[in-house]
């Protein structure tokens, strides 16, 4: 059954073939239920929330197809880890469900706050069935945890928000070298979580996330560059 979602969470159309198979199949419905029962409660989560356009598993879906177009010069390794990363990253959503007023948007949304570290424990807990050694199982739940670092930074220098930070090449070298005590290489760490963040982002509402994309994408010059300099 691993070789089966290995192939679905490869493929080129993930959210169809992931559905189709799911619904088809009662053996990979069992199997994959048994480990990760979290698929279904995803499926029933609406995220009532103005970022998000699909239901939490289908955000996941939709995010594990967006990476797979980014890694696509990559070894097979690293589009395995990215795949599987996307496929855990929200997958701890359910059980952090609030609902909140927001005085942003003027009216109940869904939240999930820490959800990033619920994941990551889910993760921790299932990697090992999905084959992963110690170390690449080490990375992705790094990755989970961190996915969500995007959001806490801006290009507005007069952004006067106390959880922000300016997105400056100081504070790339900075994320670096936090990352490469936590994994074997930050600055291929930090790569991943490019790739991490954009397919996140292109998975989400696209009238939401123009900004987002913007700032990814001066992440990566600033990231680039920070290679460069040090070669």
């Amino acid at each position: 059954m691993i070789n089966t979602l290995n192939d679905i969470l490869l493929s080129n159309n993930v959210v169809k073939n992931f559905h189709e198979f799911y619904s088809n199949n009662n053996a990979f419905k069992l199997w994959i239920n048994s480990i990760l029962p979290e698929i279904e409660k995803c499926a029933k989560l609406k995220q009532d929330n103005p970022w998000h356009i699909y239901n939490c598993l289908d955000h996941i879906l939709h995010s594990v197809d967006e990476v797979n177009k980014l890694s696509l010069g990559l070894d097979y390794k690293w589009r395995r880890i990215l795949a599987y990363t996307m496929f855990l990253h929200d997958i701890g959503k359910p059980e952090c469900l609030i609902r909140r007023y927001s005085k942003l948007y003027k009216r109940e949304i869904d939240s999930f706050f820490n959800h990033n570290l619920a994941s990551k424990k889910i993760a921790e807990r299932v990697l090992p069935s999905f084959y992963f050694d110690r170390e690449d199982s080490s990375l992705i739940t790094t990755l989970i945890e961190e996915h969500d670092m995007f959001m806490f930074l801006t290009l507005d220098e007069s952004d006067k928000n106390p959880h922000h930070q300016l997105l400056t090449p100081e504070y790339i070298n900075e994320k670096i070298n936090e990352l490469n005590s936590k994994t074997s290489n930050g600055f291929i760490t930090l790569s991943l979580l490019w790739c991490v963040g954009r397919a996140d982002n292109k998975a989400q509402n696209p009238e939401m996330t123009k900004n987002s994309l913007i700032l990814l994408d001066k992440f990566k010059e600033i990231l680039i560059s920070t290679e460069t300099k040090t070669k």
